[in-house]
């Protein structure tokens, strides 16, 4: 593959190189930060943190050079998961750990969803108020950031469809859209279209992110590993509307069919590859990640969860 639109041509060597140079040490990195996890030593949340910015990279290299669509969604769901568990400070779990300062399609979000996990997908849902910081009102850009959050996890729920309408309705008869509102109105027409489950009207909502200007800009700070080939915002959101059974017959260069079909692996298929990772299930109440962060900050020296 060689730069599309979504990049220059030497960005793109840069960041492949960048890329590729995260699997050749991928081994010998895991092998260092796993040392702080599993001896409790020094700072176990950043080490957690060091991995999982390099599952990030091998995911992107899985799909984007060895074309493999399987091993892309299990390093997908295993990155999901690590950001779960690392998604801690030093002392507590992070309220609302899709903090404000990020796009709805983020680091944190963009390979929950698009590993396929059904794990990841019922964590979401079903701590949707834990992790997402809703509010109504748009003083600035991070109200939006934190609104657009609330409406992607309200699609992935699926049901709250009246109330997903009205969030978007309000924000589409906006009398005066800021630059940073105006930047993010496709976004809200496509949550529209989706609240009142319209196919045609989705795809319409998408079609400007398919014009180069378009696409760049929408995408800018959201994905280091994947914006430079892949159109954030068309791929996640018909992603959610396979979710549903909608399919938008979207396939193009910067938002391949193989990635927007909704298909999950078998469950057996999704693992947890480190040996840390086991001891958590994302099935537990939201509130047992503090067992998790008092043991990882040496508050406790036995992780007995829910105690």
């Amino acid at each position: 593959m060689s730069a599309n639109m979504m990049t220059t041509p030497k960005w793109y060597e840069h960041i492949t190189h960048v890329i590729k140079s995260y699997v050749e040490t991928f081994s010998e990195e895991c092998r260092d930060g796993l040392s702080y996890i599993d001896e409790r030593k020094g700072v176990p949340f950043a080490a957690m943190g060091y991995i999982t910015s390099d599952v990030d990279a091998i995911a992107a290299h899985a799909y984007l050079f060895e074309h493999d669509l399987k091993k892309f969604k299990q390093y997908a769901h295993v990155h999901g998961k690590l950001i779960v568990l690392r998604s801690m400070d030093n002392l507590e779990p992070v309220p609302f750990f899709f903090p404000c300062d990020m796009l709805n399609i983020s680091r944190l979000s963009f390979l929950m969803i698009m590993s396929d996990s059904p794990q990841l997908r019922e964590f979401l849902v079903r701590n949707i108020d834990n992790i997402a910081n809703d509010t109504e009102e748009f003083v600035d850009r991070y109200d939006l950031n934190r609104h657009m959050m609330y409406n992607t996890l309200l699609m992935v729920e699926g049901k709250q469809l009246d109330r997903l309408k009205e969030r978007s309705l309000q924000v589409l008869a906006y009398p005066t859209p800021g630059k940073w509102l105006q930047k993010r109105l496709d976004d809200y027409r496509f949550f529209l279209a989706f609240a009142e489950q319209d196919a045609e009207a989705m795809k319409k909502a998408l079609e400007p992110l398919f014009i180069k200007k378009n696409a760049c800009a929408a995408a800018k700070e959201t994905l280091t590993y994947f914006d430079f080939f892949l159109q954030p915002q068309i791929v996640m959101y018909a992603k959610i509307a396979s979710m549903h059974g909608f399919d938008l017959g979207i396939d193009h260069e910067i938002a391949p069919r193989d990635l927007i079909v909704y298909d999950p692996l078998p469950s057996n298929e999704y693992q947890d590859i480190f040996d840390f990772m086991k001891q958590y299930d994302l099935s537990y109440p939201y509130e047992y990640l503090q067992d998790w962060v008092d043991y990882y900050t040496f508050k406790t020296d036995k992780l007995v969860f829910g105690k």
